[in-house]
This record gives structure tokens, sequence and C-alpha cells, in this order.
């Protein structure tokens, strides 16, 4: 008998048995060896299906949308606590200018002789802390870079699923063609 090699080929064409293609085989031979042909069909679909699973994340789709969302939703309640902060930030600015003015104003009077004018500018001017707000609108504007931090982050955590998400998706592609149930 003269042997075929099988360099080059694949699956189930790349059988030898006895150095012989299963169509040349003796018909017992080849009856047996054809009886298991639908194995050799299944090792082989879950060999391909194997490899794919190898070469690409493991997570599931709905799971890196459903992370991608979460991110989407942080940067949302973020960006809405830095304008809270910007809020507060003009608030503190607007007593402190009061404060300011209520001060220049009671400068210009005689505490002896104005004692009714001062007075009203205190009624009219609650006296503010004006160091504590100051105080506090460092903090706002700390918080307001932490802010910006987490946006940083959360954008970044979004491209780098948006990547694993195109190969997730493209990894489903290819295992439906080989009759693998994608969840």
């Amino acid at each position: 008998m003269q042997e075929i090699d099988n360099i080059g080929e694949v699956g189930p064409r790349s059988i030898r048995i006895g150095g012989m293609k299963l169509d040349q085989l003796p018909i017992a031979e080849a009856a047996h060896a054809k009886f298991q042909m639908p194995d050799v069909a299944r090792t082989e679909i879950q060999n391909k299906i194997e490899i794919i699973l190898a070469k690409y994340p493991r997570p599931r789709v709905d799971y890196i949308q459903s992370r991608i969302t979460e991110c989407q939703e942080n940067i949302v309640r973020v960006q809405k606590t830095e304008l809270e902060q910007d809020e507060m930030i003009r608030e503190y600015n607007g007593h402190i200018s009061l404060c300011e003015f209520r001060d220049k104003e009671i400068a210009k009077l005689d505490p002896k002789k104005d004692k009714a004018a001062i007075k009203d500018l205190r009624l009219r001017f609650p006296p503010y802390n004006v160091v504590a707000m100051q105080q506090q609108i460092i903090q706002c504007q700390e918080s307001k870079q932490r802010c910006d931090d987490v946006v940083g982050q959360e954008t970044n955590s979004i491209q780098e699923f948006s990547e694993a998400l195109g190969l997730c998706e493209q990894r489903d592609r290819e295992l439906r063609q080989y009759g693998y149930k994608v969840a």
C-alpha cells in the first residue's frame, strides 16, 4: 500500500489509518471508521469552540454592557455632585461679598454715633463666618477636583469595557457559527 501524507490537511480529511485515507480502506475498516465520524466532527467543533473561547475575553456581553451603563450612571451622579459644589461656591462667594460690603460700610461709620446704622447693617447682612466659608470653598474646589478624577476614571473604564465588548461580540458571532448557545 502506498502511504498518503496529510500535511496541510485538517479535520476529518486529515485522518489516515494505516497510511490510507478513509475511502481507501477495506469495507469493514471503512464502515467502522465511518461509524465514528460523527464523534470526530463533534470533537473538531468542540476544539474550534475551545480555541475561540481561549482567544477572547471571558465576560458575557450583557455583563459588560451593564458595567458600561454603571460607569455612565456614575459619571452622571458625579457631574451632578460637581454642579452642586459649583452652586455652593457661588452661594458662599455671594455671602462673602455681602459680608465684605457690610464690613466696609460699618468701617465708614462711627461706632458711638452710628449705633443704629451699624445695627441695621448687621440685621440686613447676617454675620457669617467668612473664614469658615472660605475654607468651605476650598473644600468644594477639592471635591470638584476629585469629581473630575472620578469622571476620568469612569471614562477610561467605559473605553476599556467598550473594547472588551467588541471582542466579546465577535467571539459570540464566531461561536454561533458552530452552534454554540451564547447567553
